[in-house]
Formats: structure tokens, sequence, C-alpha cells
């Protein structure tokens, strides 16, 4: 819970640069959470910062219970509502009107989760076929990293991050006959070849065969 439901409403109160969609949930995600961890409510949509009870019960000594307003829940549910309007705020007409019931920003959360969840799971397989089938073919050393630099990038905004090591394979697979002797000597490396030394090594055969 944040120190001050003032403090997390003006954390709050800008908007991300992409707006939730149909097809976006893992860009958007990745924008939305930051701003909510950043404003210390990210407890109300993860479940962390559950609801208060709204009474509190007490008993007495001779075993009497009695119940009084908890001056906690109303603090919760004011944070709770500003969480949940901004979220709402950061959809498109598209998908608010597939949440127009959802009451807490926890709520929310669980169903937009929920919505895209097999979505997402598609474009992470789409993008490790991406990785697998790439070819460098006629694209410069340059564009070609960038390219699969930006495969994993999406892979790690979806929560899929891969090793270096992994993404140097996805690289040297690519590389097509020509590149065999290139492929020969990275194979017979002892020692793990990191990426900044594939690009090198790629620039430096790729203007020799320019060369020759």
């Amino acid at each position: 819970m944040s120190s001050s439901s003032d403090a997390s409403q003006t954390s709050l109160n800008g908007q991300v640069t992409e707006k939730l969609t149909r097809t976006n949930y893992v860009l958007w995600r990745t924008q939305v959470i930051p701003q909510l961890r950043g404003a210390g409510v990210f407890g109300y949509v993860d479940g962390t910062q559950p609801e208060p009870a709204k009474l509190l019960v007490t008993t007495d000594k001779d075993g009497k219970e009695t119940s009084s307003p908890n001056p906690l829940h109303p603090i919760w549910v004011r944070e709770d509502q500003q969480v949940l309007g901004y979220l709402l705020n950061n959809l498109t007409r598209e998908v608010l009107l597939t949440v127009t019931t959802v009451t807490t920003a926890g709520a929310l959360w669980t169903t937009l989760v929920g919505m895209f969840s097999s979505q997402s799971a598609s474009r992470i397989n789409n993008i490790r076929t991406s990785l697998i089938n790439a070819q460098k073919g006629n694209l410069s050393v340059a564009s070609y990293f960038a390219a699969m630099r930006g495969y994993a990038d999406e892979l790690a905004a979806a929560g899929k991050a891969i090793p270096d090591d992994e993404l140097a394979s996805y690289i040297i697979h690519g590389l097509d006959a020509d590149y065999q002797p290139l492929v020969s000597a990275l194979d017979a490396r002892v020692t793990e070849v990191t990426l900044d030394e594939i690009f090198a090594m790629l620039s430096n055969f790729d203007q020799r065969m320019a060369h020759f």
C-alpha cells in the first residue's frame, strides 16, 4: 500500500504511449507494470495488497463480540479505485467495452490476463519460429543483428527472455553456406563466443568477401 493516496494518484495520472488494444497486450503490460510498481500500488493488481475486512470484530473478557468499522477499508477502496481508474484510462474503447462490469483493480488485471494469455502464448511461439527460420541472406550484418535482437527483445518483454548464447546459436544457424569457414571456426572455439565477437567476425568476413 502506498504511503499516501495523493502520492499514488499523482504518480498514476500519466497515460502510457500505447493504450491496450486486442493486439498489443505485451507492449502495454511492459509500460504499465513499472508505473504501478513505481507508485507502490502494484499490490492492488497482483493480490499482495488484499482488501481488508470492512468490520473489526473484538471479544471482551466475557466472550461477547462487538464489531466496528475498519478504518483501513475505506483507504484501500479509495486507492484501489485510483488504480482501477488509471488502468481503465489506458484501455482502448474496444477493450473497455469487454470489462464494464469489473469493479476492482485486481479483478480487472485478472480479466485482462485471462483474455490475452492465449494470444501471448501464440505470439511467443511465432517469435520463436521467426528466430529459428531467420536467414541473414543479403542483409547487412548490422541489419541482421538488429532483427535478431528485436526478436529477443520481444521475447523478453513477454517474460520469456533467452540467454545470449541461445541467441548466438540462432544467429549462427541463419548463416548460409558462404559462411561455413566462419561457422567452423566458431565451432572450434573452446571458450564461449560473445554476441559482440560474432558481430565483429561477421563484419570482417563480409569485408574480406567484398574485397575479393
